[in-house]
């Protein structure tokens, strides 16, 4: 909804920017991009809409370039879609900072080893890390770089936009790499393993529904329920 909201501000916002010029065409909408300002509403009140009914439809996940082995979001991603980037780092940064303020952590461990946190999940204290890497990274986020890639051995980004479900390749895909790769999991094949984070961009919607996945798949419990 929130894409949605930023479309319609920016065509609520044109006509302050614009002179009303009727044409043949838009009789009822006379507002046309005249001015490089005018344009660029224009064109976050298009894009937005594109990637809120992108949101509806469950597709377009990968449309923001995301690199999903190296976890990197390319410059020219934030140079075409910056009417999507910026409002989106800055709300998440801001709900994120409100959130710390009250209480909630960058991350949490749900259980040994096995965090689930939110985009600025490398953020929790160091004295709460475990001592070594993390053995898996699971990444939901097509909208965010990675920022643990240099503290992980398996990095497994799934892309999927913000409220919206995973697919169930994409959870089979992360379930079958917690569960190869989490010190507590009984089906990693008799390795040590070590600790998983699990995180999305606020650690409440997609990495709690993976997270509930791979604890089942590692067996140690016998349903999302449980």
């Amino acid at each position: 909804m929130k894409y949605v909201a930023l479309s319609l501000i920016s065509l609520l916002a044109l006509p302050m920017v614009c002179t009303p010029h009727p044409t043949p065409f838009f009789p009822s909408f006379p507002y046309h991009p005249s001015t490089p300002l005018a344009a660029i509403l224009y064109y976050s009140a298009v894009l937005n809409m594109l990637i809120a009914i992108g949101f509806k439809l469950r597709v377009g996940c990968t449309l923001l370039m995301k690199d999903q082995k190296a976890g990197t979001i390319p410059l020219l991603s934030y140079i075409l879609f910056f009417p999507f980037h910026i409002p989106t780092i800055l709300y998440t940064y801001i709900h994120t900072v409100l959130g710390v303020g009250h209480g909630v952590n960058y991350a949490d461990e749900v259980l040994p080893d096995f965090w689930v946190g939110g985009r600025y999940a490398h953020k929790i204290p160091q004295s709460q890390k475990p001592p070594e890497r993390w053995e898996v990274t699971v990444d939901l986020t097509s909208e965010f770089p990675e920022m643990s890639i240099g503290e992980t051995s398996v990095y497994v980004n799934a892309p999927v936009w913000d409220g919206t479900p995973p697919t169930i390749a994409n959870i089979d895909l992360c379930a079958s790499a917690i569960s190869s790769g989490w010190r507590g999991s009984r089906g990693n094949g008799g390795k040590s393993g070590g600790a998983v984070m699990v995180h999305c961009a606020h650690g409440r919607g997609r990495s709690c529904l993976i997270a509930c996945a791979g604890i089942v798949k590692s067996g140690k419990a016998k349903d999302w329920r449980e």
